[in-house]
């Protein structure tokens, strides 16, 4: 019984208002929701003259939560939160929320790795009118069996990782990819 409870289990992506993403996850927590932030390594300086590396939110204002999907408990959090909060929606004037599966959080989760250097994040708008063609990495490593689309971007190799309000570019050499079918 608790396998199939799991596998109706997904991410639902969730925004809030702009630098307020560790709060909204603080009040996630003390409910015992699972969530997850993007995170990336940002230097600061100290009064000292030297820098240190602090993790902060990669992409602002925007949390996924992970759970079952339920419409009314969706509805009932946006109203307990003390934050404000927006369920993405599937179609602009449609009434369902947006989902992720399993295996594409994982390939997210995977790919915006605070440890892996070089990763950007970028509005999805932006790779609109790009074309890119469905790749797996397979070079051995942490992005080993990462799937995305090959596409140029500026001047450069990416694998891009979509996802709702936000896109992960991954620099990566060609010669790391096999293409895949959709």
């Amino acid at each position: 019984m608790k396998g199939e409870k799991e596998e109706r289990r997904l991410w639902l992506p969730l925004q809030t208002i702009y630098n307020k993403e560790l709060q909204v996850a603080e009040f996630l927590r003390e409910q015992e929701i699972e969530y997850y932030i993007p995170m990336m390594y940002e230097a600061r300086d100290l009064p000292s003259g030297e820098c240190e590396h602090v993790l902060v939110p990669a992409i602002h204002n925007l949390l996924f939560i992970h759970r079952e999907y339920d419409k009314d408990w969706c509805y009932k959090l946006l109203q307990t939160s003390p934050y404000p909060l927006y369920f993405l929606k599937k179609e602009r004037d449609g009434r369902e929320y947006c989902t992720i599966s399993e295996k594409e959080m994982n390939n997210f989760m995977r790919a915006t790795d605070p440890r892996i250097q070089g990763t950007r994040f970028i509005d999805p708008q932006k790779l609109k009118d790009k074309e890119g063609m469905p790749v797996r990495i397979i070079k051995k490593g942490p992005l080993f069996g990462i799937t995305g689309k090959l596409m140029r971007y500026g001047s450069r190799h990416y694998v891009a990782i979509e996802m709702p309000q936000s896109t992960a570019l991954l620099k990566v050499s060609y010669t790391w990819c096999e293409f895949v079918s959709e």
